[in-house]
């Protein structure tokens, strides 16, 4: 009985890693619709990963730091994410959609983290509490907005990958 090759395994192992982070992105994409992402608000969520990249740095995308990075970062979206349930929760508002994207944020961090060496992390944050609808609001568009250029990049980052890894 043959098996599938580690290259080939690696190969379908980024192709599913992407299809999960589009998906993440249409998530993401549903729950912005009702929100002015737009609108300048004054968060600063320095927990969140920055994202210094530039179109360039595509043409230099290496497999284990990508994935790497992605687990990242993706581990501190869901941190945030959790952080922001609590708070719908606990103001009464609906958070299907914020439920719906933590776990798929989970889901790719685990698919992340079996493609590289990376060990789990068990990291907490200790961000404020939010005292108004308006600071629910305004965080979960602050987040969903990074979020979405989070993805974006690292869509761009495998899709490269992948097709280095089909020549």
């Amino acid at each position: 009985m043959s098996h599938p090759t580690p290259m080939k395994r690696h190969k379908d192992g980024l192709t599913k890693l992407f299809q999960q982070i589009r998906l993440l992105i249409s998530a993401a994409h549903e729950a912005v619709h009702h929100l002015d992402i737009n609108l300048l608000f004054e968060h600063n969520f320095t927990s969140l990963p920055a994202l210094n990249f530039r179109a360039k740095d595509l043409e230099n995308v290496k497999v284990n730091s990508t994935l790497s990075q992605l687990h990242s970062g993706l581990h501190s979206f869901k941190l945030h994410y959790d952080w922001l349930l609590y708070w719908h929760n606990q103001s009464g508002l609906v958070s299907d959609r914020i439920q719906k994207i933590s776990y798929a944020i989970h889901s790719i961090t685990v698919l992340a983290q079996s493609l590289t060496d990376s060990p789990a992390q068990n990291t907490s944050l200790s961000l404020p509490p939010l005292t108004s609808a308006w600071d629910v609001y305004s965080s979960s568009a602050v987040i969903h907005k990074r979020l979405l250029n989070f993805c974006n990049w690292y869509c761009r980052a495998l899709w490269v990958l992948i097709s280095h890894a089909n020549r």
